[in-house]
C-alpha cells in the first residue's frame, strides 16, 4: 500500500481530530468494529429536509420508519422494499383465521428469500388495506406518529423486474398502501428503471467502476456486493424525485467536494445481543454543508452490505462509497446519513429489522433501531438550535 493511503487508513481507524478526504483507503477492510469519533456537530442542515431510502431489508426499513416518524420524514425512497409490518398480516395457509409467525412470513411472504412456500403452500401476499388498519392501530396505541402527516410526502419506488427475492406483488402493495395514505399521482413515482435491461436484486448505478473486492456486477444479476451496473443511478433519481427544487443536472466527485467520515454508532442505543447495530456509522458530507444550508437523507444498506461485515463475500464500503448516492449529494447540498446494522442472533446477514429480531417494539418509534437512527438525526438536526420538543409519548421531535 502506498504510504499516504497507509497513513490515511491509520488516521481513520484511529479517528484523529482532523478528517482526511474520502479516499478509497481511507476506510480499512476490514473496517473498525467500533470508533471514538463523535458524529460531527458543525453542519447546517434543514429540519424540513428529512428523507430516506433504503434497498431490500434497509428499503423495508427505510419505509417503517417512514411511517414511524412521519412527522418528520418528508419523503422516502424504496427499492425493493414492502409495506409496513409486513410479517403481521401474512395469513397461514394452512389456518386462515390464523397469522403466520413473523420469521416466517419474512423469508416466503414479504420476501421470497427461503422459496414461495410454507410447508407446501402458498401464502398470499400482504393486503395493503390490512397494512392501513395495523397502521392506524400503532397510531393509536400511540407508537408512530399520525399517518396523516405521509399524505404530503414525496415517495419513489423501485423494483427490479428480474427480482427474484422481493415478489412484485409486495412491492405493489407498497405501492397502493401509499395511495391509501394519500400520496397522489404526482408524488408518487414508480420507477421504471431501464426496461432494456432489466434488473435483478440490488441497488442500480450507471457504471460501477469502484476499487472494489468484486467484479462488475451487470444489472441482471443478484451478487455481492448489489450495487449493479444498469444504466442509470437510483440514487440520483430517487433524490431528484425526493428534492425536486434546483436539483443540479451533474454530479460532482464526493472525494474532491466532501468526506466519508466514520462516526461513533454505539452512543445512539443500548448495546444488547439482539440489537443488531455496528458500533460504527458512517456519513458523508460536502464540504459546502459546513458554511451553508443542505438537507439531510438518511439511507439504509441492504442485507450483507454493513460495512463491518466479516468473511469472504464482505461488501466493505461498496455501499457507503460506490452506491451512488456521494456524487449527487456532492452536487446538490445533501449530507447522507449511512446507519449500520450488523449480524446479530436471529440475523446472520446483517439486515435492517423488520421482523422482529430486536425485540417487540421492532417498528414502534421504541424499537431499538428505530430510535438509535431517531436519535442520530435529532443529533445532527438540534446543532442548528432548531429542536422543537415536545413531551413523551411523542410524536418524531422535529417536524416539517
Amino acid at each position: 500500500m502506498h504510504l499516504n493511503r497507509l497513513w490515511h487508513a491509520i488516521a481513520v481507524l484511529l479517528l484523529g481530530a482532523n478528517p482526511s478526504p474520502a479516499g478509497h483507503d481511507d476506510i480499512p477492510d476490514p473496517p473498525p468494529l467500533s470508533v471514538s469519533q463523535p458524529m460531527p456537530t458543525d453542519l447546517r442542515l434543514d429540519p424540513a429536509s428529512v428523507t430516506v431510502s433504503g434497498l431490500s431489508s434497509g428499503g423495508f426499513f427505510a419505509h417503517q420508519f417512514h411511517i414511524a416518524f412521519s412527522q418528520t420524514v418528508a419523503g422516502a425512497g424504496i427499492l425493493a422494499g414492502g409495506p409496513y409490518g409486513c410479517v403481521e398480516v401474512i395469513k397461514n395457509p394452512f389456518w386462515p383465521f390464523w397469522k403466520l409467525d413473523r420469521t416466517s412470513a419474512a423469508v416466503v411472504a414479504c420476501t421470497h428469500y427461503f422459496g414461495d412456500r410454507y410447508w407446501g403452500l402458498r401464502p398470499n401476499p400482504p393486503r395493503a388495506e390490512d397494512v392501513r388498519k395495523l397502521i392506524e392501530a400503532a397510531h393509536q396505541d400511540g407508537e408512530i406518529d399520525d399517518p396523516a402527516h405521509v399524505a404530503d410526502d414525496r415517495v419513489w419506488l423501485f423494483r427490479g423486474e428480474l427480482d427474484a427475492v422481493v415478489p412484485a406483488a409486495v412491492a405493489g402493495s407498497l405501492a397502493d398502501l401509499y395511495r391509501l395514505l394519500g400520496v397522489d399521482a404526482g408524488a408518487l413515482d414508480i420507477e421504471p428503471g431501464n426496461p432494456p435491461r432489466p434488473a435483478n436484486h440490488g441497488i442500480p448505478v450507471k457504471s460501477f467502476a469502484a476499487d472494489s473486492r468484486f467484479e462488475r456486477v451487470d444489472c441482471a444479476e443478484h451478487a455481492p456486493p448489489f450495487v449493479i451496473e444498469c444504466g442509470f443511478d437510483a440514487a440520483e433519481r430517487l433524490l431528484r424525485h425526493l428534492y425536486p427544487d434546483g436539483f443540479v443536472q451533474d454530479p460532482v466527485d464526493p472525494h474532491d467536494a466532501g468526506s466519508l467520515l466514520a462516526f461513533d454508532q454505539a452512543e445512539f442505543f443500548q448495546p444488547s445481543p439482539s440489537a443488531g447495530l455496528s458500533g460504527a456509522g458512517y456519513i458523508y458530507i460536502p464540504d459546502v454543508c459546513r458554511s451553508e444550508e443542505c438537507r439531510l437523507h438518511v439511507a439504509f444498506h441492504g442485507c450483507r452490505q454493513n460495512a463491518d461485515a466479516r468473511g469472504d463475500e464482505r461488501v466493505h464500503d461498496d455501499f457507503v462509497r460506490d452506491a451512488g448516492y456521494n456524487r449527487w449529494a456532492a452536487a446538490n447540498r445533501i449530507v447522507v446519513l449511512y446507519p449500520q446494522a450488523t449480524e446479530a442472533p436471529g440475523n446472520p446477514r446483517g439486515c435492517w429489522d423488520f421482523w422482529g429480531y430486536s425485540g417487540d417494539r421492532w417498528r414502534t418509534r421504541n424499537g431499538v433501531q428505530m430510535q438509535a437512527v431517531r436519535s442520530m438525526v435529532e443529533r445532527l438536526l438540534e446543532q442548528q438550535g432548531q429542536r422543537q420538543s415536545s413531551p413523551e409519548p411523542s410524536p418524531s421531535t422535529f417536524t416539517r
